[in-house]
């Protein structure tokens, strides 16, 4: 939006570079639109290995299938540098340590109450336009329809990052679907010589019994060594992506990536983002040229998006003989 003459700013709420808990694989349809957009990825973004293989899926501890990438495999990234760069070069406005307290619609414009963490001010900011880029759990989305919200059902899904070594191969991104071991399903992936597994399970439940008979079976059968803990992380998901109830906006307001509900089955959210990101500038951009509705360009625009997300949920349901989603 940007490169067409429109003011674009864009509000964190962390400090930049800022975590994010991510696989950091970049797939291909999240490579061709990188290139496209940005141009090529540097090679401090990178981790090693710098290229995965594929997507490993074990229906057992002894048994998995291969998702192989294409074109030399897939970027293996950290998603804060990959972050960093891209907003970087967006041509936006960045503000970093803004958090949004709230928004009010007055359909001519939108006006933005912010948090400046620095200065611990409150700023008001009017746009035309309000894009949701917040994640699953969207306040946004929350303002928007209240009893959307009420309906969601959530997951918590946590990760740690370990120095250590496993037998394991480092060059897959391995997916283990047993119901024992995760109530979506467990994973495991190396960079920089870091173990990195984790697990998701119902909001309310109990994650520990999963995780812990994870972490043995990590061990025994695949000689997974802990030496020292790195980092531990979690965050919220929800059914949005699973059941289909996509949430695009309202008014002048768009969401777009997990805040949406586009979430693959293999919970990679990237090309997703990217995806709809894309998507929902277009239908800006559009919009102001000819007066039409921007939702409603950029609800015709995601149709395709919309049903490639379901059918993913619905090949891993069947891959792993059942619904990958708590209920």
């Amino acid at each position: 939006m940007a490169n067409e003459g429109l003011e674009v700013l864009v509000l964190e709420k962390k400090k930049l570079p800022r975590y994010k808990i991510c696989s950091g694989i970049i797939f291909k349809k999240s490579q061709d639109i990188t290139e496209k957009y940005f141009g090529k990825i540097p090679s401090s973004v990178y981790v090693k290995p710098e290229f995965l293989k594929g997507v490993r899926l074990w229906s057992d501890i002894e048994h998995f299938t291969d998702w192989p990438f294409s074109n030399g495999g897939a970027p293996n990234v950290w998603r804060s540098e990959y972050d960093y760069w891209l907003i970087k070069n967006a041509g936006a406005e960045v503000r970093d340590c803004w958090s949004l307290r709230g928004f009010k619609d007055s359909g001519n414009y939108i006006t933005l109450e912010c948090h400046e963490v620095s200065s611990n001010e409150t700023v008001n900011i009017t746009s035309k336009y309000l894009i949701s880029a917040e994640g699953s759990l969207s306040l946004i989305r929350a303002k928007l329809d209240p009893e959307f919200e009420k309906n969601l059902k959530w997951f918590i899904a946590y990760q740690n990052y370990y120095e250590g070594d496993s037998d394991l191969d480092p060059y897959f991104y391995h997916g283990f679907l047993e119901l024992q071991y995760g109530e979506v399903y467990a994973w495991f992936s190396v960079k920089d010589g870091l173990q990195i597994f984790g697990t998701a399970v119902k909001k309310g439940f109990q994650l520990y019994p999963y995780l812990s008979k994870y972490t043995e079976m990590l061990e025994e059968r695949f000689g997974l060594k802990l030496k020292k803990l790195v980092k531990k992380s979690a965050c919220m998901g929800n059914d949005m992506c699973s059941t289909g109830r996509f949430f695009l906006g309202k008014g002048n307001v768009l969401l777009v990536g997990e805040a949406a509900g586009f979430l693959n089955a293999f919970g990679e959210g990237i090309s997703c983002a990217l995806s709809t990101g894309l998507f929902a500038a277009e239908a800006i951009r559009k919009g102001i040229k000819s007066g039409d509705d921007a939702l409603a360009l950029y609800t015709e625009l995601t149709k395709q998006e919309r049903k490639q997300t379901r059918a993913s949920w619905k090949l891993g349901a069947k891959i792993a003989g059942r619904d990958l989603m708590p209920t």
